[in-house]
């Protein structure tokens, strides 16, 4: 069943062998970063202390990070990169895992593979061997790296590595079972980034006697530094094993290329209409994703503002509440334009875009369609979150005030993400080869922009620059910038269809 396992290990290490030192270098680098910059910032007992009372005092960033437990810098190291840490390993473990599996089904070359003497099991196998290396060597690192780096107590030091790579292990399990559950890779990733949000957020709501049993809550439960609860990282272990051997079960029963979830039936009447256009065909190929998200952002978005209504807390108020999770949404709905936009990426390098444009369809029309969709689902998913927020908030408290705040709120970030848009379209159209590693990278810096600005690393105006900087819940910006972001992504789509309209398409 797992014959030919280890061949596959040193293939795909080898293949991937830039992503997993650029996933193990960003999971290592950010707390080592932490710790310099907080070293730096605060000197003195004196400082941690009054920099530890300013972030309890701080509603937003105690509902993200949790309450401090300590005043010594190891603490405020261990708080600050606990639930950061295991966003970067888990949400890497996660897609690692989909790229490898079900991608490769959905390509062709997961038949190819199991056309040789391999094990049927072989590949989840492999993959989850990978994944565990990558987080012992995570947590190696960051044990040496804090500990004679920085000179930290080598136990909280291997407790916080430990929680953070077992993390990371939980997660990438998540999406070894989305793999087996979706039809198509795009599904996979979306369930797995679903089942992500959901086990970072809860962070922000449940009561700290129960955050225990959330992702959240691991960092905050193990206090390193601290406490040193040193059972904690079985907590994400355990629950990494009984997916895995669920995923094991599953993968040895369904057929190669389906997922335990059966395909949507076709249409079967008329296509005059359906697939007239290239708008058409595009809508067709991403229509149900963008409805799905739309609706399922919307109906999240509706819960929030419902628990809201009733939500009271002495550091945390509703109003805040509101705008942490709006902002958490605007993540998900950059994560999802990008992953929109490279469809015709996907669509080029998997040879289906040049039978069609062979065709009398122009380049500009079929660029233009996907285009339009990648313009246009944004603004629809941030109209579902400004209303689904307002409306349930509304009905909790009898106000309709909320409502028009919460839709403006949501649509501000439509400039953003239409200039993440505009990147990825732009690299696209100009050189595709690079066009999914620079397209989340943009993704990734922005998100990194937040927490260099929270720790004081960058200023205010340059975290302006940044899509995620404006919509801040604690900036002001005016709309200057949000309609500089809109200039920006006209050029840079406008950038892309040219260069898409004089270069060759890919082999």
């Amino acid at each position: 069943m797992r014959a030919g396992a280890w061949v596959l290990v040193r293939f795909i290490a080898r293949r991937d062998r830039g992503l997993i030192a650029l996933w193990i270098g960003v999971a290592v680098a950010l707390p080592l970063f932490n710790a310099y910059s907080l070293a730096a910032l605060l000197p003195t007992e004196e400082t941690r202390v009054a920099f530890a009372g300013m972030s309890a005092g701080n509603p937003i960033t105690r509902a993200l990070l949790g309450p401090v437990h300590g005043t010594s810098i190891e603490s405020l190291v261990a708080w600050r990169s606990g639930v950061q840490s295991l966003l970067i390993t888990g949400l890497g473990g996660l897609l690692f895992a989909i790229r490898h599996t079900r991608a490769e089904e959905d390509s062709g070359r997961g038949e190819l593979v199991a056309a040789r003497p391999v094990g049927r099991q072989a590949v989840v196998t492999a993959v989850t061997v990978l994944v565990a290396v990558v987080n012992v060597a995570v947590t190696a690192l960051l044990t040496v790296g804090l500990s004679l780096g920085f000179g930290y107590p080598p136990g909280g030091t291997l407790l916080f590595a430990l929680t953070v790579g077992a993390g990371g292990m939980a997660f990438a399990a998540c999406g070894l079972l989305a793999a087996q559950v979706c039809q198509s890779a795009a599904l996979a990733r979306g369930a797995g980034v679903g089942v992500l949000v959901a086990g970072l957020v809860p962070g922000v709501v449940v009561p700290e006697s129960w955050i225990g049993i959330f992702p959240a809550g691991w960092p905050r439960l193990a206090q390193a530094y601290g406490a040193e609860r040193w059972w904690v990282p079985l907590m994400p272990l355990a629950f990494a094993a009984g997916l895995t051997v669920a995923v094991f079960v599953l993968s040895s029963r369904r057929d190669l290329g389906a997922g335990v979830l059966p395909d949507r039936a076709g249409f079967t009447g008329p296509v005059r209409g359906r697939l007239g256009s290239p708008l058409a065909l595009v809508w067709r190929l991403r229509g149900g994703q963008v409805v799905g998200w739309t609706v399922a952002l919307g109906t999240a978005a509706a819960g929030v503002g419902w628990v809201s209504a009733s939500f009271e807390l002495a550091t945390l108020t509703r109003h805040t509440l509101l705008a942490i999770f709006t902002y958490v949404f605007c993540m998900v709905v950059a994560c999802l334009t990008v992953a929109g936009t490279l469809r015709p990426y996907t669509e080029e390098s998997r040879g289906r875009a040049a039978p069609l444009l062979a065709a009398p369809t122009t380049r500009a029309r079929w660029l233009g369609g996907h285009t339009a969709l990648s313009l246009g689902a944004p603004v629809a998913m941030l109209l579902a979150v400004g209303l689904g927020s307002g409306a349930g908030n509304a009905l909790g408290t009898g106000s309709v005030g909320p409502l028009l705040t919460q839709v403006g709120a949501a649509l501000l970030f439509v400039p953003a993400a239409w200039a993440i848009a505009g990147v990825t379209i732009a690299v696209y159209g100009l050189r595709p080869r690079v066009a999914v590693p620079v397209a989340w990278a943009a993704v990734v810096v922005s998100a990194a922009s937040v927490a260099l600005w929270e720790a004081g690393t960058i200023g205010d105006t340059a975290f302006l620059l940044t899509p995620f900087g404006y919509v801040h819940p604690s900036i002001s910006s005016g709309f200057v910038v949000p309609a500089a972001f809109v200039v920006v992504a006209a050029a840079l789509v406008v950038a892309g269809g040219a260069g898409f309209a004089r270069r060759d398409l890919l082999a």
